[in-house]
């Protein structure tokens, strides 16, 4: 018989893996807040806002993740997509150069949804 506290291996791995990766994506957000861009003397267009703070969402949901992963990978992916759509929305267009982020946001929100999974799978 299983203990309810019994957490399989695998799901432990994949929750630490995705943790350790959510550490260089916090970093390099907090590097971008705390480091503007010194060549830009214009204030920041409303529509570049809101895709900030897409982007921010989606980092505070690698965030969330630590502690509650089904909530947090679902706010980190959901708001990585509706980032994409108002991009095509307010700028005609998409760019391939996305990828970047999504690869470096979207697999550690990945993970913690699958280690979520073995987690309620091993109950």
């Amino acid at each position: 018989m299983k203990s309810k506290d019994v957490v399989p291996r695998s799901a432990k791995i994949l929750r630490w893996i995705a943790r350790i990766w959510s550490l260089p994506v916090f970093a390099l957000a907090l590097l971008q807040i705390s480091a503007p861009d010194p060549n830009i003397t214009q204030p920041v267009p409303a529509e570049d806002m809101i895709l900030l703070s897409l982007w921010g969402v989606a980092i505070l949901g690698l965030l969330v993740a630590w502690r509650w992963e089904l909530v947090g990978g679902l706010i980190t992916i959901a708001t990585m997509f509706m980032r994409e759509l108002v991009w095509v929305m307010l700028k005609g267009g998409w760019l391939v150069n996305f990828l970047i982020a999504w690869l470096l946001i979207v697999p550690p929100a990945v993970l913690f949804l699958i280690a979520w999974r073995l987690e309620r799978k091993g109950e």
